[in-house]
């Protein structure tokens, strides 16, 4: 694994390009909504706002999702953005697979946070509140598995969303993987993309100079898509042998 990871920096850091690019992406699918915050879908103008942000949203995504797809198949550079809409149809099929793995677990939590308030009132003992906590990070982690197992079984087929949801594949692709190496990779995905993204981000708000928009750029154009780029290489090289890296 620690090879994987010193691969998957050197890979991310290999091409400066692309990493802008993908950050120009992330920064204007942040930004350009807050450009007509105060108004909400009123006009042409507004309709356009909300369709190039859709469409930029889903590039996102989709460019994720080449990375796997490209790894997995024997890629050491990263994808070109030489065909927007593939990667957009990608971002399409990755977020109804992602929408299907999450919405499960959702679902059971909001339902068990109200029969819990049912039995034992809204006064609810730290105990209770405590397992219940851990029960639901075990439940996203068994989904979040069972989405990365999705996403590397579509990418050896052709993007198929079809293949997100053929369980029997999925649970032998998990096997051939190993459930340690998934379970580490996503460990590793929360602790950067949610962690370290947080930390660097918040420092860079409040150094001194630098200000709370160049801070805001730099978090968004810079680290947001190395780390991003980072974490889904990672996930592909998981299913790649040693011998291919």
């Amino acid at each position: 694994m620690k090879g994987k990871i010193s691969n998957a920096l050197l890979y991310t850091a290999s091409n400066w390009y692309n990493v802008l690019i993908l950050g120009l992406i992330i920064f204007l699918a942040d930004h350009l909504v807050d450009l007509n915050a105060p108004s909400i879908i009123k006009g042409i103008s507004d309709v356009l706002i909300f369709v190039v942000v859709v469409f930029l949203s889903f590039m996102e995504i989709g460019y994720g999702f080449t990375i796997v797809e490209e790894t997995v198949k024997g890629s050491i550079k990263p994808p070109s953005f030489h065909h927007p809409m593939n990667l957009f149809w990608h971002g399409v099929k990755e977020s109804v697979v992602l929408i299907f793995y999450y919405i499960i677990p959702l679902i059971i939590t909001v339902i068990g946070i109200a029969e819990v308030e049912n039995l034992w009132g809204f006064d609810l003992s730290p105990f209770v509140m405590e397992y219940f906590l851990i029960l639901v990070i075990i439940l996203l982690l068994v989904f979040n598995i069972m989405f990365q197992g999705a996403i590397l079984n579509m990418a050896h087929h052709q993007g198929r969303i079809i293949a997100a949801f053929n369980f029997p594949m999925i649970f032998r692709k998990i096997r051939m993987v190993g459930l340690k190496n998934m379970v580490l990779v996503s460990f590793i995905t929360i602790v950067v993309l949610y962690i370290i993204k947080q930390i660097l981000f918040d420092t860079l708000h409040e150094l001194p100079y630098l200000g709370h928009s160049l801070g805001d750029v730099i978090s968004t154009v810079l680290i947001a898509p190395f780390l991003m780029i980072f974490t889904t290489r990672l996930l592909g090289l998981i299913d790649v042998s040693d011998d291919e890296n």
